[in-house]
């Protein structure tokens, strides 16, 4: 094995170990304030039917490596639950982030031309690679064939600029403080939880995903 490959095994599993400490340390399945979590609504950027039993909103941040750990899971959700959840992607870009604001927009510029999730998958590629940039997402755009001009003037004039600070807010005013944040059924479930179950570094048992929507739907 090579030294960069050995580098790359090694961070993978730092940020995996730090990823369930914060979920130890977290308010895990608390109720969120209910009265400020906007319900999934056509604004929103969705995998499944908007009226499955389980509502699943995450607010997250390209630029996040917990989220990037994170993406496993939902597509897990994605894939074994089709039919059953509804799930919603939000945008929280955290202020220590500094690319992650305008990749937020990226992918609102790319949704307009009905390729969020293709964005989205990119994005989160390019923060595993460290190469988030306007460079690198009119490139994204580029490969996606989406037509550039009109991306280009989308991202350049910012015209997502004031939906990622509202989704932002709203967050915050339904509790979340990092990402990424869950929101299953109205639970709130801080950090990057995975799709098993999984024991927490304290020793305790805890539910992953797979387990906590399975619940929802007896």
């Amino acid at each position: 094995m090579s030294k960069k490959n050995k580098i790359i095994i090694f961070v993978a599993v730092i940020l995996a170990l730090a990823g369930l400490v914060y979920l130890a340390k977290s308010n895990r399945g608390g109720e969120g304030n209910l009265s400020a979590l906007r319900p999934i609504d056509a604004t929103d950027h969705l995998w499944g039917r908007s009226d499955a039993p389980v509502q699943m909103i995450i607010y997250s941040d390209f630029e996040c490596p917990f989220c990037q750990q994170f993406t496993d899971t939902v597509k897990k959700v994605a894939e074994n639950f089709p039919d059953k959840v509804a799930i919603s992607f939000r945008h929280y870009p955290l202020s220590g982030h500094a690319e992650a604001g305008q990749a937020a927009e990226a992918s609102e510029c790319a949704a307009e031309q009905g390729k969020f999730w293709e964005m989205y998958d990119k994005l989160f590629a390019d923060n595993l690679a460290g190469r988030l940039s306007a460079e690198q997402y009119k490139k994204d755009a580029g490969d996606l064939g989406l037509d550039a001009a009109k991306f280009n003037q989308c991202l350049d004039d910012g015209k997502y600029k004031s939906k990622v600070a509202e989704e932002m807010a709203e967050g915050g005013q339904a509790g979340v403080t990092g990402t990424p944040t869950t929101f299953v059924n109205g639970n709130i479930y801080p950090g990057a939880y995975p799709y098993e179950d999984f024991t927490a570094p304290n020793g305790d048992k805890e539910a992953g995903m797979k387990t906590i929507i399975s619940n929802l739907l007896k």
